[in-house]
């Protein structure tokens, strides 16, 4: 049986719709559906291909990205923290947003840098396109050439490299600094001694530092070496506290292996 629902099917089906990118461990996507598991939320997975025009989805939820939650007839949730904060409605319980006010704008700030606009995720996909860019020039691209300027035309505002280089380093040093402020603390977690949306979001983001093991994360060998960061002072700014993080979120919370 497919993973994947067919988008006419899905249209009709009530309950949580979550639109996911096929094929690929999008880390929006990962942490979308890693919330839904964790609170048990019944959905039914509808596919979006990264880098086409996906028009029908278009036509259906007003945009052709992914991740994209689809409540009954209510509006279409196309942004993180408005598919964290719908979850949370539908299944209050386990909570992954804290009670606590300072906590809980703590864990949004946190889950910003990573997921937001400017965040950890948004620069990491510049440095995967200036990758591709000069590999869209030769012979071997040319098939990719209109889905990479969809892309670019999307995500791309021309911001310098050496910029987004500098906020991957800062921001993910910043991160492996609370999770080791927290250690200290007696914590495995971001925020106070419980899981929360930002654990779940740091796990997720953490394999476009380096991916876990194909046989947990079943892409093809490809997509799965180009995920690996390769600039040591990155991969030092993330230090081995990041992974550990992330390892111990997947084995004790989230679904593997990863299905996509």
């Amino acid at each position: 049986m497919s993973y994947y629902t067919e988008l006419e099917t899905a249209k009709h089906c009530g309950g949580l719709r979550l639109v996911t990118t096929r094929g690929i461990p999008g880390p929006w996507g990962e942490a979308a559906k890693s919330i839904m598991h964790v609170k048990k939320i019944p959905v039914v997975h509808v596919a979006q291909d990264g880098g086409q025009e996906n028009a029908e989805l278009a036509a259906w939820v007003g945009v052709n990205n992914a991740p994209v939650a689809i409540w009954e007839n209510e509006r279409p949730r196309t942004g993180w923290a408005e598919i964290l904060l719908l979850a949370e409605r539908l299944a209050p319980a386990p909570p992954l947003i804290p009670s606590n006010e300072a906590d809980r704008a703590t864990m949004f700030g946190l889950a910003h840098e990573i997921c937001g606009e400017d965040g950890y995720g948004w620069n990491r996909r510049l440095m995967f396109f200036e990758g591709w860019r000069a590999f869209m020039q030769t012979e071997a691209g040319t098939l990719g050439r209109e889905s990479f300027a969809r892309m670019c035309a999307k995500y791309d505002p021309g911001t310098e490299i050496t910029r987004v280089r500098q906020r991957l380093i800062d921001i993910l040093a910043m991160l492996s600094a609370r999770l080791e402020q927290q250690k200290s603390l007696g914590s495995r977690y971001y925020i106070a001694n419980q899981l929360s949306a930002v654990d779940i979001y740091s796990a997720c983001f953490a394999a476009m530092v380096k991916p876990l093991p194909l046989a947990q994360c079943p892409t093809t060998p490809e997509m799965h070496a180009g995920y690996h960061e390769q600039d040591p002072d990155i991969l030092a700014a993330a230090g081995p506290r990041l992974l550990d993080h992330r390892d111990y979120i997947y084995n004790t919370y989230l679904e593997l292996p990863m299905r996509f």
